[in-house]
């Protein structure tokens, strides 16, 4: 009894303390080897704690101390982490010892073996779907920890299998398939099971059991997860909308735009009045905004604010504006080398009814300006579908296709006197 405590403890099996090891392979090899070692020994220990303490050494019943080292013996066997030499071990079990043979052939691999002494040997379906359940959360705690594309096998297939092929009464054998079905029917594949019952199996057999909760269930489930569709798609549009609001709010004054603050602008000179752009041709799209030009003039630098309003325009109803994305204000030719584009700051999300600042920032040269500079400007932006809710219709990334349609409206140039900087 000491023996067996003390090596319970040092594995951690009651504890479940993870083992210590090192990286280096050489040591891991020895180690293991160890391990697997002291596992034996705890194996046999348990076995010959089982034996020894039969009643009158000869009955098959365990007495209260034999039982409890046999539940040590199938924790040890049933254990994730035991190293037992399996093969060695099972042909050291007495044949009495059914349970330990399932135990130890699901360690080999062999669960339809396994499975065959739990339904046919043992006459327990309970025992059998036990033994599955058990396989079931490991495969998905496994699949948790390590990704994989290939789906594994379901871990109560085996058990159909076994009911439908090893059980002496076919007709008892297909019952006991149709009840794992039904009792398993939220995490057995549904689909491989049906193709393993017989084809002469009635309708009728499968429908209260097994059909009709399966439907049921998977109509309950589909109801739960609109519901939770919703609330997350609400959740988003919140986050979505607070996310939007101080980007605008960020982008909305020429002291609170992050990438304007970085930039040694020098004096602030003055700035203009607000002065509505106008197009070179007739818009292209039909939720073109309303955009108001501001030039904020700096001793290096000329600064022009785009006020973009996402209103409806005479031709649009207010329930056809569209969200904008990657609205920007580009200059995109100058006719005097003393004003060059430097920056631009687009607005990544403009909502309908709403008013953000696109800015575009001009290194300048004010004594190098010969009389009056012609600057070439577009809006650029794309359309973006939106439903009712003002929830985009696509969840896609921007650079996929199908996004929106991108438009590039050419405005009218503007012109910059040399005295505007004085």
């Amino acid at each position: 009894a000491l023996s067996v405590a003390y090596l319970e403890s040092a594995l951690g099996i009651s504890s479940g303390r993870p083992s210590e090891s090192q990286s280096d392979p050489s040591y891991r090899r020895e180690f293991d080897e160890r391990k697997a070692d002291m596992h034996d020994e705890l194996s046999y220990l348990l076995l010959e704690g089982v034996i020894s303490e039969r009643v009158d050494g000869q009955s098959s019943e365990d007495s209260d101390l034999g039982a409890l080292y046999r539940l040590k013996l199938r924790r040890l066997l049933s254990w994730p982490n035991s190293l037992i030499r399996s093969e060695r071990l099972l042909k050291s079990l007495p044949t009495s010892f059914l349970r330990e043979h399932a135990l130890l052939l699901g360690r080999l691999g062999r669960h339809e073996d396994a499975l065959r002494i739990f339904y046919c040997d043992l006459g327990s379906i309970e025992l059998a779907l036990e033994y599955c359940d058990i396989r079931h959360e490991r495969k998905e705690e496994e699949g948790r920890k390590v990704r994989s594309s290939t789906p594994s096998e379901c871990a109560y297939i085996p058990l159909v299998k076994v009911a439908l092929n090893a059980d002496p009464d076919p007709d008892r054998g297909v019952a006991a398939a149709i009840q794992v079905l039904a009792l398993r029917r939220n995490v057995i594949d549904k689909s491989a099971a049906l193709r393993l019952l017989p084809k002469n199996v009635p309708l009728s057999a499968m429908t209260r059991p097994f059909l009709i909760p399966a439907v049921v269930e998977n109509q309950s489930q589909v109801r739960r997860l609109s519901v939770a569709s919703a609330l997350l798609r609400s959740r988003y549009m919140q986050l979505k909308k607070k996310l939007t609001d101080a980007q605008l709010k960020s982008q909305a004054s020429l002291h609170t735009v992050p990438a304007l603050q970085k930039l040694n602008l020098g004096e602030h000179l003055h700035s203009s009045k607000p002065t509505k752009a106008r197009l070179v041709h007739p818009a292209s799209s039909p939720n073109f905004p309303e955009v108001l030009l501001v030039k904020h003039f700096f001793s290096r630098h000329l600064v022009i604010q785009a006020q973009v309003i996402n209103t409806n325009s005479s031709h649009l109803t207010q329930d056809d504006v569209r969200t904008l994305t990657d609205v920007a204000f580009v200059v995109a030719e100058s006719s005097d080398e003393a004003l060059l584009p430097t920056l631009q700051v687009p607005l990544k999300t403009l909502p309908p009814r709403a008013t953000g600042s696109a800015w575009c920032v001009l290194a300048a040269s004010p004594q190098r300006l010969d009389g009056t500079a012609f600057l070439a400007s577009e809006l650029r932006f794309t359309v973006l579908e939106v439903d009712a809710a003002g929830a985009p219709l696509t969840f896609v990334e921007t650079n996929a296709p199908r996004y929106g349609r991108p438009f590039v409206e050419e405005l009218q140039d503007m012109e910059i006197r040399h005295t505007e900087f004085s």
